[in-house]
C-alpha cells in the first residue's frame, strides 16, 4: 500500500454502510459527534521491514460517547467488534497489532470514553 493512499483506504473500509453505523473522520477534529472512528498514524508510524517496504502503524480511535462514570464500556465494546469485523470484511490488508483498554480522549476541551486500534499495514514508497 502507498502512504499517500492509505488513511483513504482505510476510510473506504471503514465507511457507513448503514444509517446507525458510526461516522468515519479521516483527520484529526476539534469536535465530534460519538460513536465515531477517527483515523491517524500510531507510534512508530514506520519501521524498515525490507528493502521496499517498511510497516507502517494506523490507529483508528473508536469513541464511544461522552466520558461519564460507569457508562459508555458496552458502547465501546460494540464498536471494537464493529470495527474488527469490517476490517476483515475488507479486501484490503488490516493485520489487527493491538487494541488498547479503554481511555480518557480529550477533543475540544470534551472527554470521550476510547480506545485505539492499532493495525500493521505493508508500506511501500515511504
Amino acid at each position: 500500500m502507498n502512504l499517500l493512499d492509505a488513511r483513504e483506504k482505510l476510510a473506504a473500509a471503514l465507511a457507513p454502510i448503514e444509517d446507525t453505523d458510526p461516522s468515519v473522520l479521516l483527520s484529526l477534529v476539534d469536535a465530534l459527534e460519538p460513536p465515531a472512528l477517527m483515523l491517524g498514524w500510531g507510534e512508530p508510524w514506520l519501521t524498515p521491514d525490507t528493502v521496499c517496504f517498511q510497516t507502517g502503524r494506523m490507529v483508528v480511535t473508536a469513541v464511544a460517547g461522552r466520558l461519564e462514570p460507569g457508562a459508555g464500556i458496552e458502547t465501546l465494546e460494540q464498536l471494537i467488534v464493529y470495527t474488527l469485523a469490517r476490517l476483515r470484511a475488507d479486501a484490503g490488508a488490516w493485520p489487527l497489532d493491538a487494541v488498547s483498554g479503554p481511555r480518557l480522549f480529550v477533543v475540544g476541551k470534551t472527554n470521550y470514553l476510547a480506545a485505539r486500534i492499532t493495525l500493521r499495514v505493508p508500506i511501500q514508497g515511504a
